[in-house]
């Protein structure tokens, strides 16, 4: 399938399966069998397994490429200065492959193009962006799934592309749900087709006729997932009172450098859109009133 996600247009022999339509900017994309040239480099980043949810993962760098590597995956090699991805060859399921792909490395791409990734699931209401946002495992993508069943577009369901301009967008992510196994049967997914189904999650591509392309949307406000008790409220965050949740929530280098972009980024976010914390019970059958205040309030 042709088309584009985070405003990258694969350049590539390789077939993938969430992509959105419309024209990006070319991203090189390749296979290597583990016998090229290693970009080596200093660990900048890691992240520790946890069971059924989150494999060990290492992230190195050395003059502006980059090295992850991945347990049970292989390492991917990244060059965000021209964009560039090679994916280890005969790993994983080529499905599992693209998911890790537009993960850190495509991040690390629009990163390099100003973007600002922040850990959020992102849905369409009446043309404009809303964000979800929240830490892993706190709902984000049930949530977007019930956004998907009451009809309105998925833009990302784990990490967004944030173009912090005035006003902020939102670049289209890749059209993918991973839904929770308990959850899967009990959401009704329109024209979702199921790729694969893990420990803990089923793997749909969504309908290729509600993806729309990777045009940059208008955001127009944030939510905070909050879990709480006793019912269902929204409330604004003053600006100033948003920028810890955002830098804990916002991708960032370990360098003086890229802290600075990070803060001036999520500063500017937070001063252009309007900020809410939704607090709410875990509970499937509250989730049409979920989506419902959040689509008319937010």
């Amino acid at each position: 399938m042709t088309g584009a996600c985070f405003g990258f247009r694969p350049v590539s022999e390789l077939s993938f399966e969430y992509l959105r339509g419309g024209p990006g900017e070319p991203l090189e994309i390749r296979e290597h069998d583990g016998n090229g040239a290693d970009p080596g480099g200093a660990l900048v980043a890691e992240w520790t397994p946890v069971p059924g949810r989150r494999s060990w993962g290492r992230l190195y760098a050395e003059d502006g490429r980059y090295r992850l590597w991945v347990e049970g995956a292989g390492t991917f090699h990244v060059d965000p200065r021209v964009p560039s991805v090679e994916l280890p060859a005969g790993r994983e399921p080529a499905v599992r492959r693209e998911e890790r792909l537009w993960g850190i490395p495509a991040l690390l791409c629009f990163l390099e193009r100003g973007d600002l990734p922040l850990h959020a699931a992102a849905v369409e209401v009446d043309g404009e962006a809303l964000l979800l946002a929240a830490p892993g495992f706190a709902g984000k993508t049930t949530l977007a799934a019930a956004f998907d069943a009451a009809g309105h577009r998925v833009l990302s369901e784990d990490v967004s592309c944030i173009r912090v301009s005035t006003p902020p967008a939102v670049v289209p992510g890749p059209a993918m749900l991973r839904v929770r196994r308990d959850m899967a049967g009990r959401l009704p997914l329109p024209g979702a087709r199921e790729l694969a189904v893990g420990d803990d999650r089923i793997h749909f591509a969504l309908d290729p006729d509600r993806r729309g392309d990777c045009s940059p949307l208008p955001l127009r406000a944030l939510v905070f997932l909050r879990r709480g008790e006793g019912g269902l409220t929204l409330e604004r965050v003053p600006a100033a009172d948003a920028l810890p949740d955002l830098w804990a929530l916002a991708f960032r280098l370990p360098t003086a450098a890229d802290g600075e972009r990070c803060f001036r980024s999520i500063a500017g976010l937070a001063d252009g859109i309007r900020v809410w914390n939704l607090s709410r019970e875990l509970r499937l059958d509250g989730l049409d009133d979920v989506v419902g205040i959040i689509a008319s309030d937010a």
